[in-house]
C-alpha cells in the first residue's frame, strides 16, 4: 500500500459531466428559495434608508449629523434610528445573501452532475458585476456602489465554497476581526497627536518655547476638533447642483480613491467576511428557514442587544456635539461596528423568516419577494431615481432636504420599486438587469417572457 495520501477532491481530476446532466441554467421560478427572495427584498429597500442620505446630502453628512441634514428634533431621532437599526445592517445582510447565492448555485450544480463547472460559472457571475459597478459609479454617479467590490471580492469568496459551513463562518469572523487591530492602530495615531497637542499647550502656558513638531501636532488636533464648517461644502453643493459634466468632474477623484485605497484596506475585510458568513449560514439552514423557532428568536435577541448598544453609543456621541475629538467613543464604534451590524442584519432576516413561516402579512412578504427577485434592477433603479431627483441635471434637490425629510424620498422610491417589481414579474421571468446578467453568465440569451419560458 502506498504511503501517499489520496488526492484531495478539490484538486483531483474532475470527470466530464454526464451527457444526461442538465445544461447549467438559471433557477426556475418554482425552484427559488422564497425566504432568500423576501430577505433580499428587505435588504434592497432597507439599504436605501442610509443611502438616500449619501444621495441627497454632502458626503460628510452620512457619518456625521453635524455635517449636514440637521442634528436636532426629528432629524436627530432619525439619525438615532438609522444608527441603531439600519446603518451598515442592510449592507451586511446584502453581502451575506450574495455569499449564500454563490454556495446555492455551486451546490445545485453539484447535485445536477456539473460540479466541475461551478467555479467557471461563478467566476463569470462575479466578473460581469465589475463593469456593471463601474457604470453605476462613474457614469450614473453613485458614490456608494457595491457591485464593483462584490465582483472583485466574490472571486475570492468562490475559493471558500467547498469548506464546511462552520469553517466558512469562522473564516468570516476572522475577516471581520481585522477591524480590531486596524482601529487600535488608528486610535494610537490619533491619541499620540492629542498627547502632543496637550504637551504643546502646557509648554505655551508655562511660557516656554514649543518645538515645531509639537506645534504642528497642536494645529492638527485643533483642526480635528473644529465642527464642520458650512462654507466647506459650498464647492460640493455647487458642483452637485450643476450639469452632468460638473458632477462627473467633481466626483472623479473620490470615485477612484474609494474603488482603490478604501476597498483594499477596509472593504476587503468587511464584504468578504460577510460573504463567508452568508455561505456558512445558508448551509446550516438559516436563510432557508430550516432552523428552530428558538434559534431564530436567539438571533433576534442578539440583534436587539446590538441595536441597543449602537443606540447608546449614538446618544453618547451626540452628547459630545458629534466631536471628532471623542477618540475613545469613535474607536469603540469602529472596532465593534462589523459585529453589531452583522447581528442586527441577521435579526432582521430572522424576524422576517418567522413571519413567513407563520403565514402572516402575505401581501407584504409577496411584495418583498418580488423586489428581492429583481434586486439588481432595483439597486440600479435607486440610483436612477435618486440622482435624477437630487442632482443638478435632474430636479436639483441636493442638500435641500433634512435627514427626516429624506425618509419621504426613501418611501417614494420604495413604492416605485415595489410597483415596478410586481408588475414586471407578471410578464417576465427576470428583472431587466437580472436577464442581462444571467445571459452573460451562462453565455447564451435567456428566455425573458414568461410565455417563452
Amino acid at each position: 500500500m502506498s504511503d501517499s495520501p489520496p488526492p484531495s477532491p478539490e484538486f483531483s481530476h474532475q470527470p466530464s459531466p454526464s451527457p444526461a446532466a442538465p445544461r447549467p441554467a438559471p433557477v426556475a421560478a418554482e425552484e427559488r428559495v422564497a425566504t432568500l427572495d423576501v430577505v433580499r427584498g428587505l435588504a434592497v429597500l432597507g439599504i436605501l434608508v442610509m443611502n438616500v442620505v449619501e444621495f441627497g446630502q454632502p458626503l460628510r453628512a452620512y457619518s456625521n449629523p453635524a455635517g449636514g441634514g440637521g442634528q436636532e428634533g426629528a432629524d436627530l431621532w432619525t439619525w438615532f434610528v438609522q444608527a441603531a437599526l439600519f446603518d451598515g445592517k442592510m449592507r451586511a445582510l446584502f453581502s451575506m445573501l450574495f455569499g449564500a447565492g454563490l454556495v446555492l448555485i455551486a451546490d445545485r450544480m453539484e447535485r445536477s452532475g456539473r460540479g466541475g463547472e461551478s467555479a467557471d460559472l461563478l467566476l463569470r457571475r462575479c466578473l460581469w458585476l465589475i463593469p456593471f459597478g463601474l457604470v453605476d459609479r462613474f457614469l450614473l454617479q453613485w458614490t456608494g456602489d457595491i457591485l464593483y467590490m462584490y465582483g472583485l471580492l466574490g472571486v475570492i469568496a468562490i475559493a471558500f465554497r467547498k469548506l464546511r459551513p462552520r469553517a466558512q463562518i469562522v473564516a468570516g469572523i476572522l475577516c471581520l476581526s481585522a477591524f480590531v487591530p486596524i482601529e487600535v492602530w488608528h486610535h494610537h495615531q490619533a491619541a499620540e497627536v492629542r498627547a502632543q497637542a496637550a504637551e504643546a499647550a502646557a509648554l505655551a502656558a508655562a511660557g516656554e518655547e514649543v518645538p515645531a513638531d509639537l506645534a504642528a501636532a497642536q494645529k492638527r488636533w485643533e483642526r480635528r476638533l473644529e465642527p464642520p464648517q458650512p462654507a466647506a461644502v459650498e464647492p460640493e453643493l455647487a458642483a452637485m447642483r450643476g450639469s452632468y459634466s460638473d458632477v462627473f468632474a467633481y466626483r472623479w477623484d473620490y470615485h477612484h480613491g474609494f474603488q482603490a485605497d478604501y476597498l483594499y484596506y477596509y472593504f476587503v475585510w468587511d464584504v468578504l467576511g460577510m460573504m463567508l458568513l452568508g455561505m456558512g449560514l445558508l448551509r446550516l439552514g438559516f436563510f432557508t428557514g430550516a432552523l428552530s423557532t428558538a434559534a431564530y428568536l436567539t438571533f433576534i435577541g442578539a440583534g436587539l442587544l446590538a441595536a441597543a448598544a449602537a443606540f447608546l453609543w449614538a446618544r453618547a456621541w451626540a452628547a459630545t456635539g458629534f466631536s471628532n475629538g471623542a477618540l475613545e467613543l469613535r474607536s469603540l464604534n469602529e472596532a465593534t461596528y462589523a459585529y453589531t451590524r452583522g447581528l442586527m442584519g441577521l435579526a432582521w432576516a430572522a424576524a422576517l423568516i418567522l413571519v413567513l413561516r407563520a403565514g402572516i402579512a402575505r401581501a407584504a412578504t409577496a411584495a418583498l419577494g418580488a423586489v428581492g427577485r429583481m434586486a439588481f434592477s432595483n439597486y440600479i433603479l435607486q440610483t436612477l431615481c435618486c440622482t435624477f431627483f437630487f442632482f443638478g441635471y435632474g430636479f436639483g434637490y441636493y442638500g435641500e432636504l433634512s435627514r427626516s425629510q429624506l425618509m419621504l424620498v426613501w418611501l417614494a422610491v420604495s413604492l416605485i420599486q415595489i410597483a415596478f417589481s410586481v408588475l414586471w414579474l407578471r410578464a417576465f421571468r427576470f428583472g431587466p438587469l437580472e436577464w442581462a446578467w444571467r445571459s452573460l453568465t451562462y453565455w447564451r440569451l435567456q428566455p425573458l417572457r414568461r410565455a417563452a419560458a
